[in-house]
């Protein structure tokens, strides 16, 4: 396979991300904290080797709307989070997080995304990022990964992939079972 530049990075993150933007149903996915995608040049070790969102993707009237520009090493959540996964699984190269729920969890899972859970014990106070301790403990990468939070942490579903094509169309799969309503591209 041949290597990205940063530039083809930037121009596949930037097509997926108004795919997100025209997704409907998207907006039931967002979490309050806002969503991030990113994706990391393939053989990526350090932050500034990884694309996101200098911002997030957040909800403006109701709508998912992405905030600031793609940029390298802007995704300081993201970032580390989609390292972590690559170095286990060099294939996987793009993430995003989503609103934790239940429901998000149950679609994913009827849609054959196989979630895993990883639960903080109750009595330790939680790292900083509790996604990053779980692929961590883990010692894999799921396609769907989500934790239910902890004080001060918001509950969060990471879907991975190979590169933010695939992660469209996992969150599209998860979109149609969740809300049944999904369309765009």
């Amino acid at each position: 396979m041949q290597d990205l530049t940063r530039m083809e990075v930037v121009t596949q993150l930037a097509n997926s991300v108004a795919a997100l933007e025209s997704l409907q149903g998207f907006d039931r996915l967002v979490p309050e904290v806002g969503s991030n995608i990113v994706y990391c040049l393939p053989d990526a070790v350090q932050q500034e080797e990884v694309a996101g969102l200098t911002g997030r993707i957040i909800l403006v009237r109701g709508r998912p709307k992405a905030c600031g520009d793609i940029d390298f090493g802007w995704a300081p959540f993201m970032g580390p989070v989609v390292l972590a996964a690559h170095k286990l699984e060099p294939s996987i190269r793009s993430a995003i997080s989503l609103r934790c729920t239940s429901e998000i969890i149950a679609a994913g899972q009827a849609q054959g995304l196989e979630p895993a859970e990883f639960r903080w014990p109750r009595n330790q106070s939680p790292p900083s990022c509790l996604t990053l301790t779980a692929l961590e403990t883990l010692g894999y990468v799921p396609k769907v990964l989500y934790d239910q939070g902890a004080h001060g942490l918001e509950a969060l579903v990471v879907v991975f992939g190979d590169n933010p094509k695939t992660i469209v169309k996992r969150v599209r799969l998860i979109c149609e079972r969740h809300s049944g309503e999904c369309i765009g591209e």
